[in-house]
């Protein structure tokens, strides 16, 4: 039997999770449909039109309740109560990170996706009786509801990182490292660039250019140096951002798992 990855494992592991995490599945969805009901029924009533825009609805959702359960991932992991039974459950560290990925990236999206459209349907169609609105639910295939979850996966991996590495108030600590880590790299690269290109820029800024943007700037002096940096920028952001923090993740937890959770 593979000690590393055994589909058999994943199984289990997977029917644990969603016996245990049921009920605050349930809840969250009742809160999110609840709310699609009461806002859109409320505007009705005292506007006489349809108030709720469901894809900013459907966006808000992703990113809060996305977030939220990523940084609750391996809460089990650090729960001094739970620790010991989690540790020693007959999976390896590479089971658990791929069946708490696939829980938070996979299924967490599709189930929000599904449950904004029954209860759009079911809203819209209340109102339409009762108030003689205009049927129109929201729609999954239009816009750019897929790119957004593929971005909302991506910012997902940051605060699955955090559920790993923190042990306690993983959500907040996560946003508080993410806004002293770009403070700092931002300090970092305001130094680089007046190191090397500083020079460049003497005597650029005339009255004529002041309403000139940083970025339009760089592109007149530098244009394939920076063509070169978006492609970058857009590579590690987009393609190897959450791999990175996936990675690390399992990494935090194999330690663990291998150190008893020490």
């Amino acid at each position: 039997m593979n000690q590393i990855l055994n589909f058999n494992r994943l199984t289990n592991l997977a029917r644990r999770d969603l016996i245990n995490g049921w009920r605050g599945t349930a809840i969250a969805s009742g809160v999110v449909s609840g709310a699609i009901f009461v806002i859109a029924f409320l505007g009705a009533l005292f506007e006489g039109q349809r108030t709720i825009d469901y894809n900013a609805f459907f966006t808000g959702t992703m990113v809060i309740w996305g977030t939220i359960a990523a940084s609750l991932t391996f809460d089990e992991l650090h729960d001094k109560e739970k620790n010991d039974a989690y540790l020693l459950l007959p999976a390896s560290s590479v089971e658990k990170t791929l069946i708490s990925l696939f829980s938070v990236s996979v299924l967490l999206p599709l189930l929000i996706l599904i449950l904004i459209t029954a209860a759009s349907l079911v809203t819209e169609g209340v109102t339409a009786l009762v108030f003689r609105l205009p049927y129109s639910p929201f729609n999954p295939l239009f816009g750019d509801n897929w790119s957004l979850i593929g971005k909302v996966i991506i910012i997902q991996s940051i605060f699955f990182l955090g559920a790993s590495w923190f042990k306690k108030a993983h959500w907040i600590k996560t946003v508080l490292t993410v806004i002293v880590g770009s403070i700092v790299m931002g300090i970092l690269a305001s130094i680089i660039f007046r190191i090397l290109f500083g020079s460049y820029f003497e005597g650029f800024f005339t009255p004529k250019s002041v309403n000139i943007d940083f970025e339009s700037l760089m592109r007149i002096r530098f244009p394939k140096f920076m063509d070169t940096l978006s492609t970058l920028g857009k590579t590690a952001l987009y393609g190897l951002l959450a791999p990175f923090c996936w990675f690390v993740a399992w990494l935090r937890v194999k330690e663990t798992q291998s150190s008893d959770g020490v």
